[in-house]
């Protein structure tokens, strides 16, 4: 098999943590990955594409895995595909022998999947298939104007546009922290930026190359280029995801529809929803790795700009980001060169914990290393351990360097050697477990939708809250057949009369925000030896340890790709609950004086933000009902109470402008202002399907559907689960055609 024509793997598993952490590890292994998350889609890719193999998710909706497996394996090219099938729930002996023999398995490996054990199982089922792994990274891609001018879209001229606008702007407007990669490498700067958790836009510039990196709090979120080789159909060909061919086709019926690229590939049935988020978060993945790449060049960075309202970010801590980012890009001459002459250095655990136990996307022989620098043991020492070889030895400790995990000192540590922090939080008692959910999302957690919030144009009952009842709608305007149009009547739908489900936030974050809040109310009447779990004589290592296994447990990592700035806020209350419950027990003097305060029955209670967010919590949740039951105007208060108690939810200002225009679908006034609230929303919390799908609504009732497609793309960019907006794409598609 030719080198530039790698080996091509379908996971299929709906969980999108192991989604990620399976394609990111064969990736890493040389395969071409696709994904998905359910057996239809699954079928129908398989159908469409060559794959050496298939990792299967037995538990999966609609279709479980045995089910796909006795379809791929009634294909001609299935019946000698392995599959690898897993399971976190079926995993005893009788089924890993029935998935082996009765549906013709290559393997059966139980989860969470041991990386090590996947690789082995998928070496012995492709044989010399395999892809062999390069000392060496890979060469920087070239850059081929004319295939990257034939795959590129509109968005991708409108993305050089705007890094060449924001370009000018900066050096002409601000003057900022800047410096040269040759005095300070990219995977420095990108530590210093975590270190002060900034806010900003980071301008990169080699040459006429120039690129925007945006961070919140420290993590890169973001990045746009002025290369059209970037530009989206042409990775998603690289990455043999699509076709040539595929790719454009796509763009003729782009130019000739309107519509984004990935929609078009959609309804061609070249790609899933699944499929396109994950090509979008690659695409920024490799825009930002292209950086390790750079040995010169210039960085500027600007706090003053904001990132924008993009659906889909990079999905990476900054720690796994430099570790990746190294390991792609670096060899052995350039690592000499960054690191100087480090042999007898010994290699020191961090002793902070937000830096220690940072989440570095490390596998199993990355974390057997990691915990053997306890500080008593030198580089050389390391690379002669031989759990990788020299070259990943290095790339992985200059990675580490950088992240600020470990640090490289010329004595060795004090004393017998200790564990580290993350070994002592991963041997430590498990914390208190978060309380469940509500009962009322219980049912949504099992996979139960909520009751549906009614749309503007389903006729219902009255305001009950208002003091003289709404006026009723005309006689052909209110009733189902033809619904309120705001401007531009005639131009609507019939099928937008149908009542619209929707929920708040996907249902994980919306089940991490209820937990959340759950856990900062029960840890409001604790103490603090009862936020740590351990007895008021427990002594302090007992309190150490306890404290670095929560501390591991709600590190600002676990959050960081959330968007909702409810659940950042609550995880770092906790964080630093936690840590101060530590750094008063942990000092024998501190303890003695909070010991005298809990007797005289004086409290250090937590903050008054936190107390904000969980009363706006509370409005919220009532808002929420009160839509449910059609009482638009009470329903209304009750989100402006919350956004004025907590303004920085992104959702309660997505469900106060749908209110907004539900109150009044006939007053343009009403429908502006409910515009600027979903703006709003949209710039606090870009990854907040409602917004966009509110919008989208929005625009299709008051006759402006070309707008409302765009809103609907968006909302399958932040969740491709979501049906209301799939299901409308394919109305404004028929409506095209």
């Amino acid at each position: 098999m030719a080198k530039k024509d790698p080996p091509s793997i379908l996971i299929v598993d709906d969980d999108r943590a192991t989604q990620r952490m399976l394609a990111d590890a064969l990736s890493k292994q040389g395969f071409a990955v696709a994904v998905e998350r359910d057996g239809e889609w699954a079928l129908k890719t398989f159908e469409k594409k060559s794959f050496e193999a298939v990792v299967l998710d037995l538990l999966l909706p609609a279709i479980n895995g045995y089910e796909v497996a006795r379809k791929l394996r009634a294909t001609i090219k299935g019946k000698k595909t392995p599959i690898v099938m897993i399971s976190g729930v079926y995993k005893n002996a009788l089924h890993q022998k029935e998935a082996v023999q009765k549906h013709g398995a290559f393997a059966f490996l139980e989860k969470p999947v041991r990386l090590q054990a996947l690789y082995e199982t998928l070496k012995s089922a492709l044989g010399d298939r395999y892809p062999q792994k390069r000392e060496e990274p890979p060469p920087p891609p070239m850059v081929d104007e004319v295939t990257a001018e034939r795959f590129a879209d509109a968005a991708a001229q409108e993305e050089i546009s705007h890094v060449e606008t924001q370009s000018r702007r900066s050096v002409a407007t601000f003057q900022s922290i800047r410096g040269d990669f040759t005095q300070r490498p990219f995977p420095e700067v990108l530590a210093e930026i975590y270190r002060w958790k900034g806010n900003g836009a980071l301008l990169l510039r080699r040459d006429k190359v120039k690129k925007i990196a945006y961070f919140r709090d420290g993590v890169p979120v973001s990045i746009k280029s002025n290369l059209l080789s970037e530009c989206l159909g042409r990775v998603m060909v690289r990455e043999k995801m699509i076709s040539e061919a595929e790719c454009e086709e796509s763009l003729k019926r782009m130019k000739a529809t309107s519509r984004q690229q990935g929609t078009v590939l959609i309804e061609m049935g070249c790609i899933s929803p699944h499929n396109l988020v994950y090509a979008l978060t690659l695409q920024l993945q490799l825009k930002l790795f292209d950086v390790f790449a750079w040995e010169k060049g210039e960085y500027q960075f600007n706090p003053k700009v904001p990132p924008p309202p993009d659906p889909v970010n990079l999905e990476m801590t900054t720690a796994a980001i430099i570790h990746e980012g190294v390991r792609r890009c670096y060899d052995a001459a350039r690592l000499s060169r960054a690191m100087g002459s480090v042999d007898a250095l010994f290699v020191h655990p961090s002793e902070h914990p937000l830096l220690a136990l940072q989440d570095a996307g490390l596998g199993e022989e990355e974390n057997q290393l990691l915990q053997a620098a306890d500080g008593h043991k030198t580089v050389s020492t390391l690379r002669a351990l031989a759990v990788l070889s020299p070259l990943e030895t290095d790339r992985f400790l200059y990675a580490m360097t950088c992240a600020q995990m470990i640090e490289l000192r010329d004595r060795p540590a004090e004393g017998k050697p200790k564990p580290t922090i993350s070994k002592l939080a991963d041997s430590a008692p498990r914390p208190p477990p978060l309380p469940p959910p509500p009962p009322q999302l219980q049912g949504e957690a099992k996979g139960q939708t909520a009751p549906p919030l009614p749309s503007p144009w389903d006729a219902g009952p009255t305001d009950p809250s208002a003091e003289a009842p709404l006026p009723k709608k005309k006689p052909g305007k209110g009733d189902r057949k033809e619904p309120v149009l705001a401007r531009a009547a005639g131009s609507l739908l019939p099928e937008l009369s149908e009542v619209v489900s929707t929920g708040s936030l996907s249902g994980e974050e919306s089940l991490i925000r209820e937990r959340l809040v759950n856990k900062v109310q029960q840890m409001r009447k604790l103490s603090y030896f009862e936020v740590l779990g351990v007895a008021q004589n427990a002594s302090r290592e007992e309190v150490k340890r306890a404290y670095f296994a929560l501390a591991k447990e709600y590190h600002p990592d676990k959050h960081f790709g959330s968007a909702s700035a409810e659940i950042r806020q609550l995880a770092g209350q906790i964080y630093d609950l936690i840590s101060t419950a530590h750094d008063t027990l942990a000092d024998p003097d501190e303890r003695d004086r909070y010991l005298k305060d809990l007797a005289s029955g004086v409290k250090r209670d937590i903050g008054d933000e936190v107390g904000k967010i969980l009363a706006a919590e509370g409005k919220f949740q009532k808002g929420e009902e009160l839509l449910r039951q059609r009482n638009f105007r009470a329903a209304c208060g009750m989100f402006q109470e919350a956004i004025e108690l907590y303004g920085e939810e992104g959702e309660f200002h997505a469900y106060l402008g749908w209110t907004i225009f539900q109150l009044n679908p006939e007053d343009p006034s009403s429908t502006d202002s409910a515009l600027r609230s979903l703006e709003k929303a949209v710039s606090l919390n870009p990854k907040l399907d409602r917004s966009y799908l509110f919008t989208g609504y929005l625009y299709k009732a008051t006759g402006r559907p070309d707008k409302a497609e765009k809103q609907f793309e968006k909302a399958i960019q932040c969740n491709p689960d979501c049906t209301e907006a799939l299901r409308e794409l394919r109305i404004l598609g028929k409506a095209k055609r």
